[in-house]
């Protein structure tokens, strides 16, 4: 059984809102919903309007973009503690990708007329969003590059680095978030590419497959191989 949390004491945790006071977050938890959700239950469409954004309390969102020739592809997935939706809220467009639960998951929404209130009551809580926001930005763009320039294996070694996270060098285990089709549309590859890239890794002993759980024995051999 999951443990209840309060919505100020969720919202404390995120980036977003650190610094801020127990007035203010009360503020904002009286304006955030809860929104509990069943593995494959849709939480919104590309091109519905949003109201706020959201944060996943547990579970994971798929967030999925479909262009205009009606290919699909998965642009992230959003784990535990993260936030997403900020940047569209602020501009006040529709979605450009779709939403939805991987797993069970639990999902608060916070209203944006709660955020741009305490906006206009804290500057100090301003800077903190466009601080946040920039960090994601940068975030995203050293991402591109990569998927841009970088070979599939390369892309997938990123990926599967920054997943395993610290330490830098050492073993290091990464369980996957989403199937092997969801990773590799990710990545803007195919899933028999994906396949390919997995075996030579594997022959290569970069790494190990055990089911969704892809144990790397020596993170600083496998990050010298994906510069080469």
């Amino acid at each position: 059984m999951r443990k209840e949390i309060r919505p100020e004491q969720f919202l404390a945790r995120l980036q977003l809102f650190a610094g801020l006071g127990a007035a203010e977050l009360a503020r904002l938890a009286a304006g955030t919903t809860r929104r509990e959700l069943r593995r494959g239950e849709t939480l919104f469409r590309q091109g519905e309007q949003p109201t706020g954004f959201h944060a996943v309390v547990y579970g994971r969102i798929e967030l999925r973009a479909r262009s205009p020739h009606g290919r699909e592809r998965v642009t992230d997935i959003v784990g535990a503690g993260r936030s997403f939706g900020e940047a569209i809220m602020f501009l006040e467009k529709p979605y450009i990708v779709s939403a939805k639960a991987l797993s069970d998951a639990l999902v608060l929404h916070v209203a944006k007329d709660a955020v741009f209130a305490e906006l206009e009551r804290n500057p100090a809580f301003g800077r903190r969003i466009i601080a946040t926001l920039s960090a994601k930005l940068h975030s995203a763009a050293r991402e591109l590059d990569t998927y841009a320039l970088g070979s599939g294996e390369a892309r997938f070694a990123a990926w599967l680095l920054r997943a395993a996270g610290p330490p830098e060098d050492g073993a290091a285990s990464v369980t996957l978030p989403a199937t092997k089709r969801a990773i590799a549309s990710r990545l803007n590859l195919s899933a028999e590419h994906l396949s390919r890239i997995l075996r030579h890794l594997v022959a290569e002993g970069l790494i190990e497959v055990r089911g969704r759980t892809f144990e790397i024995p020596d993170v600083a051999r496998l990050r010298a191989w994906s510069k080469t």
